[in-house]
């Protein structure tokens, strides 16, 4: 008896989507469905591209295992970089003859009696729901896709412009510019604008832990090395992964002695950054005083310096008002600004959108 080949749908284009559907290829001769509601493959690198957008985890980890690649510029690639990579590896293994881009997946529903998965799409401006049937199928929808906007700054009368949906045509150049958050995207954002505004305000509620990124050039010895000697790369990546785990027990226990010795050197490393501006005065409020690791370190060599210029202000707290063009805080100042920068990061409880499955 002749066994048929399985189908296999994937839903997601990104590093994940693209993983399963070349690992099918490879070790199955499988070719399978790929729906993305993206115009290209590249996931959370195609949706993201405000100013200074990178990955905090060096290029050579930060990659398919079975394709190393040996042209990465820096250490943390930036994302038009990383973007290009993944464009790439799916040209190498033909996913872009495989997949239906611009695509909405509406429903998917599992049918016991037929052992099949029914897959409900529209494709771009179409609006006729065609569908598909597979075996087995895929969910590599990433959490990093739908933006969160709070409500209370939905009513903002200036322009607002949210870092996972980047509008590049807001100008940015000596206007008020108040950027609301300070995990990844902020910490990436906010040296970039803080160059062309006027005057900047960085609104936190908590401060958080700030690593020097410590971001090295791949010159292009470096690069011609990789590339005649591809083991090179995956000792480099073998050490990355066992540096970054290694730091685990530091996070495990924040009473252990370990825990306590790395958040002194934070601390320390911090300080002597600010204090190296001339601005001691943000210690108390830029240097975290809660145990590392509670929510996620951010890589930067420049964020604690940009909020360290003259035309930058520090606001620690909550905000308790937004009218018209002006932003109350708690401890009762009002600032006027031109845009509103929302790093409030993604709905990832929600990711899944409208998909509905059965």
């Amino acid at each position: 008896m002749t066994l048929q080949q399985p189908t296999v749908g994937i839903i997601g284009a990104g590093f994940s989507g693209m993983t399963a559907a070349i690992q099918l290829q490879k070790k199955f001769g499988i070719q399978a469905r790929i729906f993305e509601w993206g115009t290209d493959v590249g996931g959370t690198w195609l949706a993201n591209t405000y100013p200074g957008c990178a990955c905090d985890i060096p290029s050579g980890l930060y990659s398919f295992s079975f394709e190393p690649n040996p042209d990465w510029s820096t250490t943390y690639s930036p994302q038009p970089e990383i973007l290009a990579y993944q464009r790439k590896v799916a040209r190498k293994y033909h996913l872009y003859d495989q997949a239906y881009f611009n695509t909405e997946v509406i429903q998917i529903t599992w049918f016991d009696s037929l052992k099949k998965w029914k897959v409900e799409f529209r494709t771009g401006e179409d609006p006729k729901i065609k569908s598909e049937e597979f075996d087995i199928l895929f969910g590599a929808v990433g959490p990093l896709r739908i933006i969160s906007i709070p409500d209370e700054y939905k009513d903002f009368k200036g322009t607002v412009v949210h870092t996972g949906a980047w509008d590049s045509t807001v100008d940015f150049k000596d206007k008020r510019v108040a950027v609301i958050g300070n995990g990844a995207s902020a910490v990436q954002v906010l040296p970039e604008l803080q160059k062309q505004v006027k005057h900047l305000y960085s609104y936190q509620r908590t401060p958080t832990w700030i690593a020097n990124r410590y971001q090295l050039k791949y010159y292009r010895g470096l690069q011609i090395l990789f590339r005649w000697f591809p083991f090179l790369m995956r000792l480099q990546r073998f050490l990355l992964y066992v540096i970054h785990e290694s730091t685990f027990p530091i996070f495990k226990n924040s009473n252990s002695y370990m825990a306590k010795i790395a958040k002194r050197l934070f601390t320390r490393d911090m300080t002597k950054r600010l204090e190296k501006k001339g601005r001691a005065d943000l210690v108390p409020s830029l240097v975290p005083n809660y145990a590392l690791g509670c929510k996620r370190i951010a890589r930067s060599e420049n964020f604690l310096e940009a909020l360290s210029e003259d035309n930058v202000t520090v606001k620690m707290g909550h905000i308790t008002n937004v009218d018209g063009n002006t932003i109350t805080h708690e401890d009762g100042s009002s600032t006027e600004v031109d845009i509103l920068v929302l790093a409030t990061g993604f709905n990832v409880q929600g990711f899944l959108g409208d998909l509905k499955g059965a």
